[in-house]
């Protein structure tokens, strides 16, 4: 079975797959950071995927840069230890939590805010 595979990905997607919002890509074609194609009929935008490829890069590239460092989370035997007591933790201080107490009004005591809108 053949597939119909289109070098180009809609709006929607290619905002998904950069996880930013449609509107985020609508502003950097009008400032010039990403090359769009137009469908004839309907004027409907279409971002070339090696558009999307190169802004990936691009967004990777910025978090590496000396601001922000990725790194993948630790998997050894103590970062896991450490992760369980951490749980554990949580765990226990919820079950000290009044059975009569909303979740919103319980974080609002233990971080002076309110979680939920009213």
């Amino acid at each position: 079975m053949a597939t119909n595979h289109s070098p180009y990905l809609t709006l929607k997607r290619a905002a998904q797959q950069l996880g930013v919002h449609e509107q985020t890509l609508r502003s950097w074609e009008r400032r010039g950071l990403i090359r769009m194609a137009r469908l004839p009929q309907s004027g409907y935008r279409r971002v070339p995927e090696d558009e999307v490829l190169r802004l990936q890069r691009a967004m990777v590239a910025d978090k590496t840069g000396g601001r922000i460092r990725v790194e993948a989370p630790s998997r050894d035997a103590n970062s896991l230890m450490e992760a369980k007591r951490l749980a554990e933790l949580v765990r226990i201080e919820l079950l000290d939590c009044e059975s009569n107490t909303s979740f919103d009004e319980w974080m609002q005591s233990r971080r002076g805010r309110q979680w939920l809108s009213s």
